[in-house]
């Protein structure tokens, strides 16, 4: 009984027409008994086994590590070439098995292991797979995040302009923040619907608590006050500050707008409405 029998990996002893001369037991519950090794490797993979696996001239002595060589193919190892190659190869439980074959000549003989790769591969693979679900699972969060977010934003909008009833007929609407295109789109239907609903004839709309009026939301917020005046609702610009004044140059929130800055003219507005 050969000692080789005990080599704990697929083992093979061949000679150069890769005739298995001995292998190990690993090898005997790996694959199916065979005279010659390229039996075992798929059919597509055979002339690859015999292009980097085939006894060189160069084996049969040592390299120097300086001398030239294939670096895909061959190992320095002690000064001795040791030839590598990825194969295909036929086992008990699966005709396509990936597998890293390594051979070293010595003379005529070759020694050649095989070490498995599929075990790798499906570790890369659910490596793979557990990173793309991290990433799936990353991407819903920050999509359930940016929705939280839009919704608060939306609900900021929201609460930047809100209804206060002065009388049964007056109705002052607080704004903040900067009037743009969100703010009034985030306000136009609720406002729209408290004025209706509420028969309201007056609307005060107070800028105090404004801070940047850009160019597109004046165009918007004229095309709610115009929709205000089709309603029949008088609408007041009340609290503008100077730099307001110097937005709205060359601009306007419409002709049926009217402005006001005077406390006791507001009140009176309210007492006469009322």
């Amino acid at each position: 009984m050969s000692m080789l029998e005990y080599v704990p990996i697929p083992y093979f002893l061949v000679d150069t027409e890769f005739n298995i001369l001995e292998w190990s037991q690993q090898s005997g519950h790996l694959f199916k008994p065979s005279a010659n090794f390229l039996d075992l490797v798929d059919v597509f993979s055979q002339e690859k086994a015999r292009k980097f696996l085939s006894l060189r001239q160069k084996d049969s002595r040592e390299l120097s590590v300086d001398e030239p060589h294939d670096e895909q193919t061959l190992v320095q190892s002690r000064g001795q070439a040791i030839q590598k190659v990825e194969l295909v190869m036929q086992t008990n439980d699966s005709p396509y098995s990936l597998f890293e074959c390594l051979i070293q000549w010595d003379s005529d003989i070759g020694h050649l292991v095989c070490i498995r790769q599929d075990e790798r591969i499906q570790e890369l693979t659910n490596l793979v797979q557990d990173h793309r679900k991290r990433l799936a699972d990353t991407d819903f969060e920050l999509l359930e995040q940016k929705e939280r977010l839009e919704k608060s934003l939306q609900k900021i909008k929201q609460l930047s302009a809100s209804f206060i009833k002065l009388s049964s007929k007056v109705g002052l609407i607080p704004l903040f923040g900067d009037l743009d295109t969100a703010l009034v789109a985030e306000n136009t239907s609720i406002l729209q619907n408290f004025a209706h609903e509420g028969n309201y004839t007056t609307l005060l709309f107070d800028f105090g608590g404004l801070d940047i009026l850009t160019t597109e939301g004046i165009q918007a917020f004229a095309g709610f006050m115009q929709s205000f005046y089709l309603m029949g609702i008088t609408c007041y610009i009340i609290g503008m500050k100077p730099h307001h004044t110097a937005a709205l140059k060359n601009r306007t929130f419409g002709d049926q707008i009217i402005y006001m800055n005077n406390l006791s003219e507001i009140i009176a507005v309210n007492k006469n409405v009322s």
